[in-house]
């Protein structure tokens, strides 16, 4: 039986600036069990990265969780609580964020960065976690590893940077790791190494993975289950083979149709027309009406509720 790891349950959270107030994520509810692959997917804007953020109070400044109940581990997180968050971020729930060399310090050796993590968060020694760093470096493949313990950020690859931040990530034995968008600026190839090196991360730490994605292409072949997000909102939720085969929200079958098809003859990509709304002034019913092309009256007055589409897929749309 496959145990719970994570439950989020009517997660709310808001940027507030001077003379707006930006809904960045609303009602969230999701579910991730041990071992589980969870791909978030969605356009630029729609809420993924504040959302996850929101989990360990990452946000910033400006921003914060209005309301919501986050359990993990079978114990209820206080996110308001900084004692119960040091305890959690980085050792037990770990981050991955886009553009590695942004995140790593240029002026510290890779090898220095991970042995610092080890020493707040596993309180080893200097020696202890210089080995640890090693035996890290090794699985994220950069190998010899005392040949990447000595280099600075800017002496290596993108790719390599970003495995040197997932080896960072890692270093403490955390049971969940989230990933923003990690592959963003790396060519194809890499990109697939990358994600090939989460998934053997995943069967070799036991570690749960979210990533965040815009790209939903990747869904296939890389997660266990998809959450579509549209406009601080999960629109569509369900094992990912399911959502991929019989996509239900009218968001969700776009973003499927944008992909490109190798035996097309059509010229041009498909697009969803439109744009995503101001999360800060958002159209009544449901957000994605002004963009569907299967919009009722009803849609434009009232939000769906989440409707079973089978006991692994729900999707918010009167269509059901």
């Amino acid at each position: 039986m496959t145990n719970s790891l994570l439950k989020i349950n009517n997660l709310n959270t808001k940027i507030f600036h001077k003379d707006r107030i930006v809904n960045a994520a609303n009602d969230i509810d999701l579910e991730l069990n041990e071992k589980e692959i969870l791909c978030i997917i969605g356009e630029s804007g729609c809420g993924k990265t504040i959302s996850m953020l929101s989990l360990a109070n990452l946000l910033p400044d400006n921003a914060k969780v209005i309301q919501g109940r986050i359990e993990f581990e079978g114990n209820i997180i206080d996110i308001h609580n900084e004692t119960t968050l040091e305890n959690i971020r980085g050792s037990k729930i770990s981050y991955v964020f886009q553009d590695a060399t942004s995140y790593l310090n240029p002026i510290f050796t890779i090898g220095e960065q991970i042995e610092e993590v080890l020493i707040f968060h596993n309180k080893l020694t200097k020696q202890k976690a210089k080995d640890k760093t090693l035996s890290t470096l090794e699985l994220v493949n950069l190998k010899p590893a005392l040949h990447y313990f000595n280099y600075y950020p800017h002496q290596l690859s993108g790719g390599m940077n970003q495995r040197a931040m997932i080896a960072m990530s890692i270093a403490s034995n955390p049971k969940l790791l989230i990933a923003d968008e990690p592959t963003s600026s790396l060519d194809r190839i890499t990109e697939i190494k990358i994600l090939n090196l989460l998934k053997d991360l995943r069967d070799t730490l036991n570690l749960s993975i979210i990533l965040i994605t815009h790209n939903i292409s990747v869904v296939e072949s890389f997660a266990d289950k998809v959450a579509i997000m549209y406009a601080g909102r999960i629109v569509e939720v369900g094992r990912s083979q399911e959502v991929l085969n019989n996509p239900k929200h009218p968001y969700t079958i776009g973003l499927l149709e944008c992909i490109p098809k190798q035996d097309t003859k059509e010229k041009f990509l498909k697009t969803i027309k439109g744009s995503v709304p101001d999360l800060a002034n958002l159209p009544e019913g449901c957000k994605f009406n002004p963009r569907c092309p299967f919009v009722m009256d009803i849609c434009k007055k009232k939000e769906p509720n989440f409707r079973k589409v089978s006991n692994n897929q729900s999707a918010k749309c009167y269509l059901l």
